[in-house]
C-alpha cells in the first residue's frame, strides 16, 4: 500500500485557503457583507493595506512555487529539519498571540488581529507540511516515534484552542457563523497535522482517491445538507409558532451562561443520538444506510463526513431539531457546532491519541476505532457521538487495555467507494461477506 502523505494536495489546499482570504479582503473594500468581517478586521492594522496586499501576493507566489517543488521522493533531511523548526516556531508564536489576544493581556493592536491570526495558522501548517515533504521523513512507513506530549496534550489543547479562537473572533467583531466555520477549519488543519506527524497507523494514511471521495461527502453531506435542513426546519418552526418564536421556548434555560447551555445541549442530544445510533446498528434496514459510514477501511480526519444523506437527515431529527423547537439561541448553536465538529474530526482521525480518564467522558478516537471494527461483537459498542457517558450507563462502553483494533469496515469488502455509487449501494448491495468479497 502507498502510504506516502499527499503533500501536494495539502499544500495546494492551504494555498487555496490563503488565496481566498486575500481575495475576500480585497473585495470587501468595495462590497460589504453581513456574513463576513468588516474590511478592517482582516488585519491588525500594523501595516497599511497596500503593503499587506503586496506581501500577501508575494506569499501566494512562493506558496504556488512550493507546491511544485515539494518532492518527498528526493529527500533533503537537513533543509527539511530547518524548515520544520521555522514552522513550529511560527505555530507557537501564533498560539501565544491568540492566548494574549483572547484574554486581552496586552494593549498592542497586533493582539487584536483574530482573523489574521487564524490564517497565520494556515500559513504555519503550510510551512510544516512543506518541511516534511522536503525532509522525506514518512516515505516507506519510516515514521519517527511519537512523543508522550503530543499523545496526551494535543487533543485537549486543540479543543481548548478552538474555544479560545472562536470566542476571540466573536469578541473582536467577526460574525458568528464566519467565526464558527473558520475555527473549525483551523482546528481541522491542526488535527490533520497531528495525524500526519504522529499517526496511529501507517496503513490508514489516505491516498488521493480517498481524499477526493471523502471530500465530496464532507462538503455535501456533512456541511451543505445540515445547513439546508436547519433552514427548512426554521421555516417550519416559525410557521407553527405564528409569532416568529419557537413553540417550546419556555422549556429552555435561556439566561444560563452560554457554555453551560452548550454542556446541557451536549448531554441531552447525546442521549437521543445514542439510542438512534444503536438502532441504526440493530435494525437491518437502517443498518444498510449506516453501512456507508462503516464501509471505510481506514479512519482519518476527512471521512468523518462519510454518511448517506438519509442517515444524516435522521441524525438531524435527533440532535438539532429538538433544540430548534426549544428556541436555543444562535450563539449556543454556534459554540455547540464548534466543539461538536472539532471532536468529530478528532474522533475519526488517524492521530496517536491517549485521553486517559477522559475516555470515561469523551467519545474520542481510542473508543471510536473499536466501534468501526469489522467484528460485530466489537462494533456494537461506543455509540456516543461526543460523550461516552450514555455508553457507560447502558453497558456498551468498550476499550480493551493495551490493544489495537484489527480490521475495520463491513463484511462486504467489495462495497463501492465512490460518492455516487454509495448513494445507491444501500439499496442494491449486501453489507455481508460474500465469496467474492472475502479476503484471499
Amino acid at each position: 500500500m502507498n502510504t506516502t502523505i499527499p503533500h501536494r494536495i495539502l499544500l495546494s489546499l492551504f494555498t487555496a485557503v490563503f488565496a481566498i482570504r486575500t481575495a475576500t479582503q480585497f473585495v470587501l473594500q468595495f462590497h460589504e457583507s453581513t456574513l463576513l468581517p468588516e474590511f478592517d478586521l482582516w488585519n491588525s492594522g500594523t501595516m497599511s493595506y497596500p503593503s499587506l496586499l503586496l506581501a500577501q501576493l508575494l506569499l501566494l507566489a512562493i506558496m504556488v512555487i512550493g507546491c511544485c517543488f515539494a518532492r518527498p521522493s528526493l529527500p533533503r533531511p537537513g533543509l527539511g529539519n530547518f524548515i520544520l523548526v521555522i514552522g513550529w516556531v511560527y505555530m507557537f508564536t501564533m498560539v501565544t498571540r491568540m492566548i494574549i489576544g483572547a484574554f486581552d493581556l496586552h494593549p498592542s493592536t497586533w493582539f487584536d488581529g483574530s482573523v489574521s491570526t487564524a490564517f497565520h495558522f494556515v500559513l504555519a501548517a503550510y510551512v510544516l507540511v512543506f518541511g516534511s515533504a522536503i525532509r522525506g521523513a514518512w516515505l516507506n512507513g519510516n515514521t519517527p516515534s511519537n512523543s508522550i506530549l503530543i499523545r496526551y496534550a494535543a487533543y485537549p489543547s486543540l479543543l481548548a484552542g478552538g474555544y479560545l479562537l472562536y470566542t476571540w473572533l466573536v469578541a473582536t467583531g467577526s460574525p458568528m457563523l464566519f467565526s464558527a466555520y473558520l475555527t473549525v477549519l483551523v482546528a481541522g488543519i491542526g488535527i490533520f497535522l497531528h495525524e500526519t506527524f504522529a499517526p496511529n497507523r501507517e496503513d490508514w494514511r489516505p491516498d488521493t482517491d480517498d481524499l477526493i471521495h471523502d471530500g465530496v461527502f464532507l462538503t455535501l453531506v456533512q456541511i451543505a445538507l445540515p445547513a439546508l435542513l436547519k433552514g427548512l426546519a426554521l421555516v417550519l418552526i416559525v410557521t407553527l409558532a405564528h409569532n416568529g418564536g419557537a413553540p417550546f421556548d419556555g422549556f429552555w434555560p435561556h439566561t444560563t451562561p452560554t457554555i453551560l447551555q452548550v454542556a446541557l445541549m451536549l448531554f441531552v442530544a447525546e442521549f437521543f443520538r445514542y439510542w438512534l445510533h444503536r438502532t441504526f446498528h440493530r435494525n437491518r434496514v437502517l443498518w444498510k444506510l449506516h453501512a456507508v459510514h462503516h464501509a471505510a477501511e481506514k479512519l482519518y480526519t476527512i471521512n468523518v463526513g462519510r454518511f448517506h444523506p438519509l442517515d444524516k437527515a435522521l441524525q438531524f431529527l435527533g440532535d438539532t431539531l429538538p433544540f430548534l423547537l426549544l428556541g436555543v439561541s444562535a450563539d449556543v448553536f454556534a459554540l455547540y457546532f464548534v466543539l461538536y465538529a472539532i471532536n468529530g474530526f478528532y474522533q475519526h482521525s488517524n492521530s496517536d491519541v491517549r485521553l486517559g480518564f477522559l475516555n470515561w467522558i469523551i467519545a474520542g478516537p481510542e473508543l471510536h476505532r473499536w466501534h468501526h471494527s469489522a467484528k460485530i461483537s466489537e462494533a456494537h459498542s461506543n455509540y456516543g457521538n461526543n460523550l461516552i457517558i450514555w455508553d457507560a450507563i447502558f453497558g456498551t462502553r468498550f476499550l480493551p487495555q493495551d490493544k489495537q483494533v484489527g480490521r475495520i469496515g463491513i463484511g462486504n469488502r467489495k462495497w463501492p467507494n465512490g460518492f455516487l455509487s454509495q448513494m445507491t449501494a444501500p439499496f442494491t448491495t449486501s453489507t455481508e461477506k460474500t465469496p467474492e468479497s472475502a479476503e484471499g
